[in-house]
């Protein structure tokens, strides 16, 4: 635990904007522990209903590959493998916001995408700038972002934060800047500049799974790609550590990260784990953890966390088909809260995956009103989104 109270003053002495912070009391997950530790864990604990929303998209758009959700005031924003989509909360399709090119309010690479509630505003991140779009899908502006600074993007307020992937190129770890685009804080990358093993291009690993920023009661939260065992509270401009993950033994060396030598990671990676994603709602924080120099192969590559902030306790979720939470509501598919909106828990499923654990007989408690839901899709429906209401406080 000591080298992990190093690095969050080492986080901390990393700051550049000139400002000191009085931080805030420090999250600290034993993740070796964790590990060893096994419980169930049941939707109901945290949830009072389940429900299936099949996503309805004209016949020429396809939501596979789901990598962000967003409940932005009356609506879903959809972030998938076809771009981002806007569907009414039942589900129905009702635009694309963007679209790939490289004409004016088009982008070329969609990196990541966040809502301002504040502004009403979509923002997109591209390659070196961010695109900014109504909820009617008008395009609106651009700001140009320099080099150094940018791969993701999330309003904090007035503020907006942009991330790196952390790799010896990158001067930056995170910038925060504000709507006239003047540079309020960032972080140095300690990686930058390190001469490393790869000789013949840049590499880096990149999974659907990797989230950079999360949102709980109001706060917006980073914990970046490569740093991997902290998690940042972003209060404006400011940033305190929040959350350190003890990885302990399963922590990725830098010689075996994929930026450095993809050949050693691919050889030795898998006897480590990162954290890939982190959900918080009031008493839980949930967060995968992710084999590394492995890349989506099967569920071993993966490890469902829960923290629980009463206890100060953390363990490793066991339970039916995929180590997650039990669905013991409508007895259907396990389920993870991979977003937490402000009224939902939320998982996401294909069709096809869900089908072949249906036949097989992995849910024999599956309840009449679910069974008869799932006589409704078929091998073109969509991905969907699982949707588990929150318990009434």
């Amino acid at each position: 635990m000591n080298d992990l109270l190093s690095i969050c003053l080492c986080v901390i002495l990393f700051s550049c904007s000139g400002e000191t912070h009085k931080a805030a009391q420090l999250i600290a997950v034993d993740i070796e522990s964790a590990f060893s530790k096994e419980q169930e864990m049941n939707i109901s604990e945290i949830a009072d209903t389940v429900e299936y929303l099949e996503l309805k998209t004209p016949d020429d758009l396809v939501i596979s590959r789901i990598w962000d959700v967003i409940q932005a005031d009356d609506c879903w924003l959809v972030r998938s493998i076809s771009g981002i989509s806007k569907f009414t909360l039942d589900g129905e399709w009702i635009m694309q916001i963007g679209r790939k090119g490289q004409g004016p309010g088009e982008y070329i690479s969609l990196h990541g995408f966040d809502y301002d509630p504040v502004h009403k505003e979509i923002l997109i991140a591209d390659w070196h700038q961010i695109l900014f779009y109504d909820l009617n899908g008008n395009y609106l502006r651009n700001i140009k972002i320099k080099d150094e600074f940018f791969y993701n993007i999330a309003v904090s307020d007035t503020v907006f934060w942009t991330t790196s992937l952390g790799i010896h190129q990158d001067k930056y770890l995170a910038h925060a800047f504000n709507r006239n685009n003047d540079t309020l804080s960032f972080y140095p990358n300690p990686n930058y500049g390190i001469k490393v093993k790869n000789n013949d291009g840049t590499y880096f690993s990149h999974s659907r799974w990797e989230r950079e920023f999360y949102r709980f009661n109001g706060n917006l939260y980073l914990k970046n790609r490569i740093s991997n065992d902290t998690v940042f509270l972003l209060d404006g401009a400011k940033k305190t550590p929040y959350i350190a993950f003890d990885l302990g033994k399963y922590k990725l060396p830098l010689e075996y990260q994929y930026w450095y030598s993809a050949e050693d990671n691919d050889r030795y990676g898998g006897d480590y784990w990162g954290i890939a994603l982190v959900a918080e709602e009031d008493r839980y924080v949930f967060f995968m953890a992710k084999r590394r120099g492995i890349h989506d192969l099967d569920d071993d590559d993966k490890r469902y966390l829960v923290y629980d902030k009463t206890t100060k306790t953390g363990f490793t979720v066991k339970g039916n088909h995929g180590k997650m939470l039990k669905d013991d509501l409508l007895g259907g598919s396990a389920i993870w809260p991979r977003f937490i909106t402000r009224d939902y828990y939320i998982w996401t499923c294909e069709w096809m995956d869900l089908s072949e654990e249906v036949k097989n007989g992995l849910y024999p408690s599956l309840s009449p009103a679910l069974a008869k839901q799932f006589e409704c899709f078929n091998y073109g429906t969509n991905e969907l989104l699982i949707l588990c209401k929150k318990k009434k406080q």
